[in-house]
Formats: structure tokens, C-alpha cells, sequence
């Protein structure tokens, strides 16, 4: 279980984090990686995101075996948890970009539906709670906290509108989600 969770956040991290970098929503200071206008990343983000992917699968295992929890299975298809996390990844930068209402008045919603339709187990609650907590802590860090730590600790890249120590404030709704697909 845990190598193809690695494998699958290094493969699928790039991909969802190119939906902010497309959208504006975030910029590379350091490590970029561009093809053209149809792909922006860094370096640093697919091992990252194979990181968090083993850090969250191990917690979820670990609460299962705690709670004697069994595993369920995903409802339809295997991948639904995870398209449906991506899609809420796509979302956030849609909304973002648009400037409009707070993001987080639909991302939020969106998040709670990841986990109710796919795994409304407490365990995964908790995993995907302590997601949404880590993840915009980790990335409070590695943007410099909006000034807040100097140079050159962080400052890998920055929101373009950050309003919480230099991150989104919705940013963890979307944590949020991909805790769902990983437990």
C-alpha cells in the first residue's frame, strides 16, 4: 500500500499543483520547473507529495490498527476519491483566480463530500483533519510565513494573495479533501 501511495503522489503531485500555478494562484520563487504555458512545478514538489502521501498513509494505517478499523472500499471506481480530490484541487484554483466570494464557502462543502461519500470513518476524519492542519503548517514554512522567517529559510514560492501567514486561508479545505483518497 504505502510505495504506490508514494508513487502516486510523486506522479499526481505536479499535476494538481500545475492547477495553481496555471490559475496564478501561487509562483515559484526557486526550483521552477516550466514547459511552456502548459506546466508550471518545481523540483522540489513530486518528492514532497510522495512524502505526504506515505506520511498520511501511515497515519491512516496506524488509526485503523488502533481502532481496529476495517478498510472500506471506495463506492464505483477506485480512482472516484481521488478525482474527486483533484477536482476539488481544481476548484480551489478556479475560485482563487476568480476573486470573487471566499473559496473556502465552497471548498469547505466540497471537502466534508470527499470524506462522506468515500470513507465517512472517523479514522479518516481524523486523518484528513490532521492533513488540514500539517500541510498549511508545512507550507507556512517553505513560503517564508508571509515575512515572518527570514531568508533563505523558506521562500521556495508564494501565493499571490495570501491572507494568513503567507498562505491562502483555504488552503486547508483542500488539505482537507486529500485526506480522503490517501486513508
Amino acid at each position: 500500500r504505502s510505495p504506490r501511495q508514494g508513487a502516486s503522489g510523486f506522479v499526481l503531485g505536479p499535476w494538481l499543483d500545475n492547477f495553481h500555478g496555471q490559475f496564478g494562484v501561487l509562483e515559484y520563487d526557486a526550483y521552477q520547473i516550466e514547459v511552456g504555458s502548459i506546466f508550471q512545478s518545481a523540483l522540489w514538489v513530486p518528492p514532497l507529495f510522495a512524502l505526504a502521501a506515505l506520511l498520511i498513509g501511515g497515519l491512516a494505517l496506524g488509526l485503523d490498527r488502533v481502532l481496529e478499523a476495517p478498510v472500506v472500499e471506495s463506492p464505483g471506481l477506485p480512482l472516484a476519491p481521488t478525482a474527486a480530490f483533484a477536482a476539488t484541487y481544481l476548484a480551489s484554483a478556479v475560485l482563487a483566480a476568480d476573486g470573487g466570494a471566499d473559496p473556502s464557502l465552497v471548498l469547505w462543502p466540497l471537502a466534508l463530500l470527499v470524506w462522506a461519500a468515500f470513507d465517512p470513518r472517523p479514522a479518516t476524519f481524523a486523518v484528513s483533519a490532521a492533513t488540514a492542519l500539517a500541510g498549511p503548517a508545512l507550507e507556512i514554512v517553505l513560503t517564508g510565513g508571509g515575512g515572518a522567517f527570514a531568508e533563505p529559510f523558506g521562500h521556495l514560492y508564494h501565493y499571490t494573495q495570501p491572507d494568513f501567514y503567507g498562505i491562502d486561508s483555504w488552503i486547508p479545505a483542500v488539505y482537507f479533501a486529500g485526506g480522503t483518497p490517501v486513508a
